[in-house]
């Protein structure tokens, strides 16, 4: 059975096109989160960590909403633009990510997004521990 996790700090798309995140037993996938506003324009200011910083507080908003934490992540798969910023984009994953083991990652480049001003989109799975819900 999937449960959609919702949560208001990170709104669903628009027309039900997908989910932002879906629980299915203890295992969370989390969409392609970046660093887009709500109705358009960019949260921050639009660097590459700052970028990276955004998507990665969607992710710990959802994982949050379904009660994990960031440590119950167990896999990223990074879109990125530019991977000449692999070092700013490690900086910040280090903020999120600071106890071991880390989680696995897949880092691949891409030519770029459906807005243009995107740098960085960060997709998640996560495994909750087993507890009472």
């Amino acid at each position: 059975m999937l449960e959609r996790i919702t949560t208001a700090q990170v709104p669903e798309p628009p027309g039900n096109l997908f989910s932002n995140c879906l629980r299915a037993g203890n295992t969370l996938y989390i969409s392609g989160q970046h660093a887009g506003a709500p109705g358009g324009g960019l949260l921050g200011d639009g660097t590459m960590a700052d970028q990276t910083r955004q998507a990665l507080m969607k992710i710990a908003v959802l994982v949050d909403a379904a009660g994990g934490t960031m440590a119950d992540v167990v896999k990223l798969t990074i879109f990125a633009t530019d991977l000449s910023q692999r070092p700013a984009i490690s900086a910040v994953r280090r903020e999120f990510f600071t106890a071991e083991p880390a989680p696995c990652s897949t880092m691949v480049q891409v030519s770029g997004f459906v807005d243009p001003a995107l740098k960085i989109e960060i997709e998640a799975i996560a495994v909750l521990a087993s507890r009472d819900r």
